[in-house]
């Protein structure tokens, strides 16, 4: 039917390309450009061999690399072949364009990432010996030119916008639409890798933190991670129209792969204190990490995943401080993992053929239980075991909250029950109308939809991409909740102003728990107020923790 494939050729076309380029290994002169094209004062020498080839890439196979240039979105499919020993016994080459950052982040340039895998592969097995393949991909794919002159995408500009909002926004449930190689897809493997320490590492993002992430090659993984804590940190709309301070309301930037050479333009946005000048990048160079003036918060990936001991990102701050989760994080990260995965693994339907051809049974009718008994309950315990390595991730739990838990279990067991079952209601409002449950499309035989992780017709793992859109939405709402509670507290304090200037605000361990957060824990109590100057310009915030009449004293 042409009517169901037309809303999708928009979402397929390739990006038009302002340059394309052939990056080589020459065993005097290091990595030099073989071949190239480009529309005028577009400059590559001394630019994209560098960008496209970080450290290290040597003892790889292969790799995709991300990178900004200007007012341009690279992308470089990098090849390591045998060769001959006057080669070093290797054959580097990496194939890369530039496209316009018209489209969001990335201008889209991840739907080239097939064909570029494709031609620096014959360009590897072939010596070099078909440039033509370039040359053919550069006049198949260039912007288009009016008179001499390269224009614009040739769509209308509202179209364009509607497009970098979209890319903006995230990926909205209705519509989970992701290609193979959209960082997106990537989602589910991050929130495996960074377990709890994905909460405070968005919030370092919200706060527009400078990010660095030391990653070893290859770095594709590190770039769509740079991409998703990018999309992670947006404001969405209705949280956008709470803030007072609009400037702080700047996306964070995502300069994905720097290297030395990146040094000086780092220097001088570290030198500018605006929040619009603020960064997330990947590097390979360990000297980067070492200059803890270029950036706020390091992020170091593990080099090895040793499949008997599970290793976890460690993140400091400029002055070395270790960021961990809090402990509400960890009790938000089991429940967010436990949901999950009874989505990715829902519950086997079984088809039995009856005589008249129909299932006998099926998830849709009445009958069926909305929740399975026997798996439900150990997805429940699921939750209280311990993560290997835990101790390293989650800050301790404080004397204050021991004390303050063990007198609720001695004086009325039902209150600490019920500060549980509260925190697990708001979890639960976050995950509500998500696409948690996976199904196929395509229905089968019978005109049932059966559950699938994977979906042929379209070559898109469903899975990955029902957590990539569940997660960004989840994010996002928790950003919402804490700034919608955080414009309720200042503008009530203004209200009770009596001068009506500027009033001290109290966020009280309520107001945390509203909020999502820790009240317990001082690294929130920091976050918060960080929210406040930065959000609604105000310095004057203090927190003040829970209290307990004990025979009519406050403890």
């Amino acid at each position: 039917m042409a009517g169901g494939n037309s809303p999708k050729s928009p979402e397929v076309a390739l990006p038009p390309i302002v340059a394309l380029f052939l990056v080589v290994f020459d065993r005097k002169v290091g990595y030099t450009i073989a071949w190239q094209r480009s529309i005028a004062d577009v400059k590559l020498d001394g630019v994209v061999e560098y960008k496209s080839l970080p450290s290290g890439l040597h003892n790889c196979e292969s790799d995709l690399v991300y990178f900004v240039h200007e007012q341009y979105a690279g992308i470089s499919a990098f090849a390591n072949r045998p060769a001959h020993e006057s080669e070093r016994n290797a054959h580097l080459a990496a194939v890369g364009v530039l496209v316009p950052l018209t489209y969001g982040r990335l201008g889209r340039s991840w739907l080239h990432a097939r064909q570029l895998r494709r031609l620096v592969g014959e360009l590897v097995d072939h010596d070099d010996s078909s440039l033509h393949v370039l040359e053919e991909y550069w006049h198949q794919n260039r912007i288009p030119s009016i008179d001499g002159q390269e224009a614009d995408h040739g769509e209308p500009s509202s179209q364009r916008k509607r497009r970098a909002l979209s890319d903006a926004a995230g990926l909205h449930p209705s519509n989970p639409t992701l290609s193979h190689h959209h960082p997106a897809m990537s989602l589910a493997r991050h929130l495996d890798t960074f377990g709890p320490l994905l909460f405070p590492l968005q919030r370092a993002t919200l706060l527009k933190k400078r990010i660095l992430i030391m990653s070893p090659a290859p770095v594709h993984d590190a770039c769509n991670l740079v991409y998703n804590l990018s999309v992670l940190s947006n404001i969405p709309p209705l949280a956008a129209d709470t803030a007072r301070h609009k400037e702080a309301l700047y996306p964070l930037r995502p300069l994905f792969n720097v290297g030395i050479r990146d040094i000086d333009y780092l220097s001088q946005l570290a030198a500018s204190s605006k929040p619009h000048v603020s960064w997330i990048a990947c590097s390979t160079d360990d000297i980067l990490g070492t200059k803890s003036s270029l950036y706020d918060v390091l992020v170091e990936l593990p080099n090895h995943q040793s499949p008997d001991v599970k290793q976890w990102p460690r993140i400091r701050t400029s002055t070395g401080e270790h960021v961990k989760a809090t402990q509400r994080d960890l009790r938000r990260y089991y429940t967010l993992k436990r949901e999950l995965d009874k989505g990715q693994h829902p519950r086997p339907i079984a088809y039995h053929d009856a005589e008249d051809g129909s299932p006998e049974a099926d998830n849709d009718s009445d009958s069926a239980p909305l929740n399975p008994s026997k798996p439900e309950a150990l997805n429940e315990l699921d939750q209280y075991v311990q993560l290997e390595g835990e101790t390293g991730l989650v800050e301790p739990s404080s004397w204050a909250s021991i004390a303050y838990t063990t007198f609720l279990w001695w004086a009325s067991a039902g209150e600490k029950d019920a500060l549980l079952d509260d925190e697990a209601c708001q979890d639960a409002r976050l995950l509500d109308d998500l696409p948690l449950q996976i199904t196929s499309k395509h229905s089968s035989s019978s005109g049932r939809k059966r559950s699938s992780t994977y979906d042929t017709a379209e070559g898109v793992d469903l899975s990955a991409q029902s957590v990539a859109v569940t997660l960004i939405a989840y994010v996002h709402r928790l950003t919402t909740m804490v700034l919608e509670t955080l414009a309720e507290i200042v503008e009530a304090a203004d209200a009770e102003s009596e001068h009506g200037g500027e009033s001290t605000i109290t966020i009280h361990s309520e107001d945390m728990r509203r909020m999502g957060l820790d009240e317990w824990s001082h690294s929130d109590g920091d976050f918060i107020k960080e929210m406040a100057a930065l959000y609604f310009a105000r310095e004057n915030v203090h927190t003040a923790g829970r209290t307990v009449d004990l025979c009519g004293i406050k403890c």
